[in-house]
């Protein structure tokens, strides 16, 4: 029996990787106490999908010391895509895992657009830059509330995603704060 030898570069045959699924919906887990990064770690070491929603925030350490830490956003809880919803394999993985969080008898459902909303919340309270709405100068119209239906032009803009709007109310110029979704552009 004959062996080919193969030298570097030679072309053999093509790979063929599976592709990553993606999920139809999410699965939120109960955590213990203090267990959701550890837990997200050791999912992510044994190739299972998960997402804990985290934030940089400064807290205070020893000696008065200001330290910045990674804690997550909604303490106690893990999301998992619905292929990998496994609750025996899950616990077998990771340590914390208490179970699914249950709505009227069964596990919670997560839809991919609510997923998508709160990672884009999650990019917002991490500072990740996304392209705004609105930009100063430009007229408005309030949608909602009790200035529903008047119009003003943008004065200033923050990074939390609020504006303050200068309108004419009664004859003078008020400058009143909103959140960008409570005005749309005219």
């Amino acid at each position: 029996m004959a062996s080919a030898l193969y030298h570097i570069g030679d072309f053999v045959e093509t790979a063929c990787y599976p592709a990553a699924p993606l999920p139809k919906l999410w699965y939120m887990i109960r955590m213990h106490p203090n267990y959701d990064l550890k837990a997200e770690r050791q999912l992510h070491g044994r190739g299972i999908s998960a997402c804990v929603l985290k934030e940089q925030r400064v807290v205070k350490a020893s000696w008065n010391r200001r330290v910045s830490r990674t804690v997550p956003l909604f303490p106690g809880s893990l999301f998992v895509p619905d292929f990998d919803a496994d609750i025996a394999r899950l616990k077998g993985a990771a340590d914390g895992i208490g179970g699914f969080v249950k709505y009227c008898g069964e596990a919670l459902k997560i839809s991919l657009r609510t997923m998508a909303e709160l990672r884009r919340f999650e990019a917002r309270r991490n500072g990740i830059a996304e392209e705004r709405k609105f930009r100063v100068g430009q007229t408005v119209r309030i949608v909602g509330g009790p200035f529903d239906m008047l119009e003003g032009r943008i004065d200033r803009l923050d990074s939390r995603y609020r504006l303050s709007l200068l309108m004419e109310i009664l004859g003078a110029q008020s400058s009143v704060e909103l959140d960008e979704d409570q005005v749309e552009a005219v």
